[in-house]
């Protein structure tokens, strides 16, 4: 979650407390559990409730539409910790950051079972990896650290800027890093407009480019382009998309102003919520981004308007969609044909985000 999301949940508990009407925010219930041997499996990434402490690890088996809440509770007899913000699949393992736990889950993707790191009070946020290492940003210092996952021991830290670092991808052997915001003690907030470029050989004295105020997320689209989404500072500056040239470092505006967004194939993946003027009301719209700034519009008849995360399962191009649900209940999952069609939808955890996709 990013810090409004932090503090709409800090909010939302705490008016529930006042009213004492919500019931006790734990665990999800668990569904019955399947073969999580087989394939296809999916994993899925809940983020939870901040404060809760009840981040989560979801196996799907898409093939039967069934789905599994407590895979990673029940693997490791404890939970995943506080508000997990990312998760990769690489090699043979995933790796999840959790947040305000400052922690970096190693899970066997087989039995689920994890090792535990702690990163002390870094702060951790997302995750790239590239040549046997793990790049996590993180709050505290703003930096990017490396891992390496032969040792699970850091190497070395690259400092940034003023401002949080957020999402990342590597493209072009260098490390593009999302620098968003920053609040003071009076709970003002202030907007970067930039992503670091760090080149992976040196990780050091990193460039920055300008893409838009408040830049969140980044996806690689291919190894010479990668897609930024910055949202604004929901006020004088909109929200948008940038489609960056990885070897230029050359910035083109796109015609889309994405709150989420996965690859697959060498196209984006994501989906435009747009709010009407009062905040009454929500329209979302599914789209595709080739590497020429073609934004094609998906799933017309798509009836899932409070979107948190979307995925697409590789083996038949079956796109995922989780919504957020709300702070005193769980979230849901879809699951729709290349062609659009509603095959099934299960109950998830918290705030369920991300997709990682099994061999």
């Amino acid at each position: 979650m990013n810090n409004k999301k932090l503090t709409l949940s800090l909010l939302a508990l705490v008016a529930c407390c006042l009213t004492a009407c919500t019931p006790q925010a734990g665990k999800p219930d668990t569904n019955p559990t399947f073969d999580a041997a087989a394939s296809p499996r999916v994993v899925l990434l809940n983020e939870g409730i901040w404060g809760s402490n009840n981040a989560s690890l979801s196996m799907i088996d898409n093939q039967k539409g069934e789905l599994a809440n407590g895979w990673f509770d029940e693997a490791n007899g404890r939970g995943l910790g506080d508000v997990a913000q990312d998760i990769v699949l690489y090699g043979s393992k995933l790796y999840a950051v959790v947040s305000e736990s400052g922690s970096l889950e190693v899970i066997d993707t087989a039995s689920g079972k994890s090792q535990r790191v702690d990163l002390g009070n870094r702060y951790p946020r997302y995750i790239a990896t590239d040549g046997g290492y793990l790049y996590i940003s993180c709050y505290n210092p703003h930096s990017v650290i490396r891992i390496d996952t032969a040792t699970l021991a850091i190497g070395a830290t690259c400092l940034l800027g003023d401002y949080h670092p957020e999402g990342m991808a590597i493209a072009g052997g260098r490390l593009f890093v999302a620098s968003s915001n920053v609040s003071d003690a009076q709970g003002t907030y202030s907007y970067d407009s930039v992503i670091y470029v760090v080149e992976l050989s040196e990780f050091d004295n990193p460039q920055a480019i300008v893409v838009g105020h408040n830049p969140q997320l980044v996806a690689r689209l291919d190894n010479s382009h990668l897609v930024v989404n910055y949202w604004g500072d929901y006020g004088e500056h909109p929200a948008g998309s940038a489609l960056v040239d990885a070897n230029t470092l050359s910035v083109v505006q796109l015609d889309a102003k994405l709150s989420n967004m996965t690859v697959h194939q060498g196209l984006l993946y994501g989906y435009i919520s747009t709010y009407s003027s009062d905040y009454s009301s929500k329209t979302t719209e599914y789209v595709t981004i080739d590497a020429n700034a073609t934004v094609t519009p998906i799933l017309p008849d798509c009836a899932v308007d409070r979107p948190y995360g979307i995925g697409v399962d590789p083996r038949n191009g079956d796109i995922l969609i989780a919504t957020d649900g709300n702070y005193s209940s769980t979230g849901s999952v879809y699951c729709y044909t290349r062609d659009g069609e509603l095959r099934w939808k299960q109950s998830a955890g918290y705030f369920p985000s991300k997709f990682i996709f099994l061999p």
